[in-house]
Parts: structure tokens; sequence; C-alpha cells
């Protein structure tokens, strides 16, 4: 299974906050999570598979990868489900920093 990946130019505190807003947005269900770690298990409603979101830092702290595949053996899930969630876990982020200047 490939990994889908996106990096974005924030903290990892920033990125993980904005993924558990999407996640939620997205009607998905959040089936395990470590935060300190920046791991988590994510299924859709019916539960056909699961996904593993992992959050790593890049060469500095302000940079955060954001790595996306198949929890099991089932990779249809996360081929489905990776660009819808790296594209709404942008715009979540780009709308929260949004109203923070405001």
């Amino acid at each position: 299974m490939k990994t889908q990946s996106r990096s974005f130019p924030y903290d990892k505190s920033i990125v993980i906050n904005a993924l558990y807003d999407t996640i939620e947005a997205l009607g998905l269900r959040l089936d395990s999570s470590n935060s300190a770690y920046g791991r988590l298990v994510v299924s859709d409603v019916q539960h056909r598979g699961s996904m593993r979101i992992l959050l790593n830092n890049e060469e500095n702290a302000d940079r955060t990868r954001v790595d996306i595949f198949s929890e099991n053996f089932n990779g249809e899930i996360p081929e489905m489900w990776s660009p819808v969630i790296l594209d709404e876990l942008s715009g979540t982020i780009q709308r929260a920093l949004q109203r923070k200047e405001k």
C-alpha cells in the first residue's frame, strides 16, 4: 500500500488539532489516538477498514509531515480518503489561522 503524504509549514500541535477537526467534519470515526506521538487510527462510518495517520516533524519543528496509510490489508479506504483528508486538513488550518488573525 502506497503511503499518501503532505507537508505543512506549521508546528505539529497546530496540525494535529486541525486534523481532529477535519476528521469530525468529514464524518470519519476516530478509533484511537496518541496525540503525544502524533498517531491516529481512523475508519469510515461503515468501518470497512482503517487508516493510520502519522504526524512527523521534518527538518525543524515548524514543518509537519502527515502520512496516511492502511491500518489493515484493505488499501481501498486510505486510497479513497487520503486526498480528501489532506485537502480538508489544509483548508481547516487556513480557516483556523484566518480566525486567529482577526
